[in-house]
């Protein structure tokens, strides 16, 4: 089940254009410097690739101010 979700999920991203930017890797608790290895590597990889190219749909995320939805629907707690 895992790799089938995996595969969903790397699809996903290659459609959203942040291919490569997910990894599964199968390692032991007793397997310290293959864990070490591997978070290098990818880390390495995730820089290679450059930053974030949904960046240009940042503004999007700040289109609707949280301060402002706070100042006008406060959270209404229920009373016991």
């Amino acid at each position: 089940m895992t790799i089938k979700r995996m595969t969903f999920i790397q699809e996903l991203l290659a459609f959203m254009g942040l291919e490569g930017r997910v990894q599964l890797e199968w390692i032991s608790s007793a397997e310290a410097q293959k864990f070490a290895q591997v978070v290098t590597d990818f880390t390495a990889k995730i820089k290679s690739l450059g930053p974030n190219p949904l960046t240009a749909y940042d503004h999007a995320l700040h289109a609707v101010d949280p301060e402002f939805i706070i100042e006008q629907a406060p959270m209404q707690l229920p009373v016991n």
